[in-house]
């Protein structure tokens, strides 16, 4: 009896083929994505916007760390070794921050509760935009 639950609940777990399939599809797809998104080439400035209206432009080879006023309080925008990304933000939810370093045309970076966008522009990109 024991033996017998044992094998109907294996039954349940085990996948079809169109099952494996699926899987196997949406892994390549995943891949193909991963790899479309970290392609392009190194862009050469960060153009930042805040509310709507641009805050500055910054070379991606000059380090800085950049302040930039946004409608919750002050960003701070850290530009290292050719990539930018978010050091600190008012925001609550600190997605902007875990978002990662950009430094690839076309690539962008967002606090939206803090309405400021930081996009990477310049070295002949292959796509209009890259988000993470």
């Amino acid at each position: 009896m024991i033996g017998d639950t044992h094998s109907g609940i294996l039954l349940n777990l085990m996948f079809t083929i169109a099952d494996k399939v699926l899987i196997a599809f949406l892994a390549i797809l995943t891949i193909f994505s991963y790899s479309m998104a970290s392609g392009g080439r190194q862009g050469v400035e960060i153009w930042i916007e805040a509310d709507g209206k641009q805050a500055g432009t910054y070379l991606l080879r000059k380090d800085n760390l950049i302040d930039v006023k946004g409608v919750l309080g002050t960003s701070k925008i850290n530009v290292r070794g050719g990539k930018a990304s978010f050091f600190s933000s008012p925001c609550r939810n600190k997605v902007c921050i875990h978002q990662g370093e950009i430094s690839k045309n076309g690539q962008m970076a967002a606090c939206l509760p803090n309405r400021v966008v930081v996009r990477v522009l310049g070295g002949d990109g292959d796509y209009d935009a890259v988000t993470r």
